[in-house]
């Protein structure tokens, strides 16, 4: 099940008390944007990985709006996985993954490999 958290329209920003009513222990996973190219947004991405983590739920954070203006610390974060966008600052456009290696351990990809 996918449940979606309200947006603060006053901030146009996470509604953190919507948030933290969405999280149970069945919760498996958070995925958040940690800014908006809309409104210019920056999400309190560090306290949803907290409380995410408290249920035991992995967290995922899109940063390919945040990662061209600020920089990010994956390890003071506690993230487990963290995306951006290259072509966002000025480089090919690809992907960039970031992931916890216990995470990596695990994942058994389809297909990695260039054509």
């Amino acid at each position: 099940m996918i449940r979606e958290v309200d947006i603060n329209t006053a901030h146009s920003s996470m509604d953190m008390d919507s948030f933290e009513q969405q999280l149970s222990q069945r919760t498996k996973l958070v995925r958040v944007g940690y800014a908006s190219n809309a409104t210019g947004t920056i999400n309190d991405v560090a306290e949803v990985i907290k409380l995410a983590h408290r249920v035991g739920a992995l967290v995922f954070v899109n940063a390919v709006h945040y990662a061209p203006h600020g920089p990010i610390d994956v390890k003071a974060l506690h993230c487990d996985f963290l995306t951006c966008s290259a072509y966002k600052f000025f480089a090919p456009h690809m992907g960039i993954l970031y992931s916890k290696q216990e995470h990596l351990a695990k994942l058994k990809p389809y297909k990695v490999k260039a054509a």
